[in-house]
């Protein structure tokens, strides 16, 4: 079976290997490092690594290549804004947040964990300006979810689908 392969100038990784690949953002003054302004976050199974770019639109280009080789992969995936989530590795996710102070315009979010070999780079947050747009993407979470994992049911329905089930006095629901 041959995949595409992504390679942002340094490293090649295999595209069905890539569990999150996060959007362009800028790197602090502070921590630049040969002249590299902007990067991009990509997690696989192994870990996270960070692709460094000398400018945005060469990062913003790079990242736009991946989003396309990552749409032909697994065109069910969780999509946020230019973030990109594997539905297959989702552990669990958190209930929707409020940061205690905002980050830009962000104020609430909610953690995905995924299934990774490395401890720190199981955790992603998800930002968003208000908690409604937050409950909704929490919403969508759980529906591509749903869909991925062959389930039928609306995911805003399967809480109240199993409540109202028929319990024998054994307690088992038939």
């Amino acid at each position: 079976m041959s995949s595409a392969i992504f390679t942002n100038g340094i490293n090649a990784y295999q595209v069905s290997r890539i569990l999150y690949a996060g959007s362009v953002t800028q790197i602090p003054e502070e921590r630049r490092q040969n002249g590299n302004t902007h990067s991009f976050k990509i997690t696989t199974g192994l870990g996270t690594v960070f692709c460094h770019y000398k400018d945005e639109e060469t990062a913003r280009k790079s990242r736009g290549a991946l989003a396309g080789m990552l749409d032909a992969a697994r065109p069910n995936a969780f999509k946020h804004g230019f973030e990109y989530l594997d539905p297959s590795r989702v552990v669990s996710f958190s209930s929707v947040l409020q940061f205690k102070k905002p980050l830009g315009a962000y104020t609430h979010g909610f953690v995905v964990r995924m299934e990774t070999v490395d401890e720190k780079s199981q955790e992603v947050w998800f930002r968003y300006k208000t908690e409604d747009h937050a409950q909704k993407g929490r919403k969508a979470l759980w529906a591509t979810l749903h869909h991925v994992n062959g389930s039928s049911a609306p995911a805003d329905k399967e809480p109240a689908l199993a409540a109202q089930q028929p319990v024998s006095s054994n307690g088992l629901p038939f």
